[in-house]
């Protein structure tokens, strides 16, 4: 029941946002009563975290089998922009810098930022070190240049958000970030092959 609760929460999150989403509808949603919903998650918050904890592990499975599949480094880099930007598009309606905001929520938002950090630059680092014995790429600490690459990447999202992180980002935002994240990860898989 409590995953049935996450998916239908999830689903309208995604689609009207946390904050124009009611415990009632979810319930409704679920031909459910609204006690039912509180027995497994005490507020909203909280149910708005675990919605969050769930599209965040569908996003880095995606990010690991899109890797994993790539037949070459470039291939990978350009699946996980393409990854990331799907998905940054399909959730953006999920508030997450309102939920960063809450100051209750500030130890579990840095917790969780700080393993998602940790588990994008182990999968950017499988991508170079089966880059270099495929004998695509050449570097000497790949776990290094993962990290670099990829708070590069995070500095691209948030160079063109001129505006307050809690409001939407137009398409064409979106569209530029994508677009210099290519030529970025281009620049650094040209800086490492041999």
């Amino acid at each position: 029941m409590r995953e049935r609760i996450i998916d239908a929460a999830l689903k309208r999150f995604t689609y009207y946002g946390s904050s124009k989403t009611t415990m009632n509808e979810i319930a409704d949603d679920l031909h459910c009563s609204k006690a039912s919903l509180y027995y497994y998650f005490p507020d909203k918050q909280s149910l708005h975290v675990a919605a969050l904890e769930k599209a965040g592990e569908t996003y880095f499975q995606d990010l690991e089998e899109k890797a994993e599949q790539a037949e070459t480094a470039r291939q990978a880099f350009m699946e996980l922009i393409a990854t990331r930007h799907a998905f940054a598009k399909r959730f953006c309606r999920l508030e997450l810098f309102k939920v960063l905001k809450d100051k209750q929520l500030m130890r579990f938002a840095h917790e969780a930022f700080q393993k998602a950090r940790e588990r994008e630059i182990r999968i950017i680092t499988n991508i170079i070190e089966k880059g270099a014995a495929r004998g695509e790429l050449i570097t000497a600490d790949p776990e290094k240049v993962a990290a670099l690459y990829m708070h590069a990447m995070i500095g691209l999202r948030l160079s063109l958000v001129s505006k307050d992180l809690s409001e939407e980002i137009s398409d064409e935002e979106f569209e530029r970030v994508r677009e210099w994240q290519v030529q970025l990860a281009d620049i650094f898989i040209n800086s490492l092959k041999k």
